[in-house]
């Protein structure tokens, strides 16, 4: 019997070697790779949660955030790419940013972009940007991706299927698995090109 608890605290404590947990990124922020390992991203499906093992990880991250200037006038506001280094616990965690008020200070911010990571205690952990030239990839460490369900199988429409594809049915459904922004977007384009 003793045996058997020695064991279970033996499991107990190297468990919490591998434990992981959720970075959750807003919108605006995009992941697009964490040590070594590049995230894939469509147009249509855009990854917003990793599941990160505690340690330090490098993350490249991107800003972009679309802003209406005018009844029929849209500006979407990009950073270069960026790195950050970070030190993570084996909790949960909100990427953060300063607030942005108007275009003009996203386009300051995207010139230099801060972010942190925000524990779900309300602990904040600072993340140091880094050097594009001192960026090297970190020592390997499994990252799981999660993609979040767009919405309820009854909301969504089945994609259109084999024979000559229906311009209408393909442009509805891609319509509803869009974002606000890439609807946005979207609109901002085509009345562009109507000109």
């Amino acid at each position: 019997m003793k045996k058997i608890s020695i064991f279970g605290v033996l499991v107990a404590l190297f468990s919490g070697i591998s434990v992981s947990g959720e970075v959750n990124f807003p919108e605006e922020l995009l992941p697009l790779q964490v040590n070594d390992k590049e995230i894939e991203h469509s147009f249509f499906n855009k990854v917003r949660t990793l599941d990160l093992p505690a340690g330090t990880h490098r993350i490249k991250v991107k800003y972009s955030d679309l802003f209406e200037l005018d009844y029929d006038e849209h500006e979407v506001v990009d950073s270069a790419p960026f790195w950050v280094e970070v030190t993570l616990h084996a909790e949960d965690y909100q990427v953060r940013f300063e607030a942005i008020d108007d275009v003009e200070h996203a386009r300051r911010f995207a010139k230099s972009p801060t972010i942190w990571f925000e524990a779900r205690q309300g602990e904040a952990v600072n993340a140091t940007r880094l050097k594009e030239h001192a960026v090297k990839p970190a020592a390997l460490m499994k990252v799981a991706i999660s993609t979040p369900p767009v919405g309820s199988m009854n909301d969504v429409k089945p994609a259109p299927t084999a024979g000559k594809p229906d311009a209408m049915a393909m442009l509805e459904f891609w319509w509803q698995q869009a974002s606000p922004a890439q609807r946005a977007a979207f609109l901002a384009s085509i009345k562009s090109t109507d000109h």
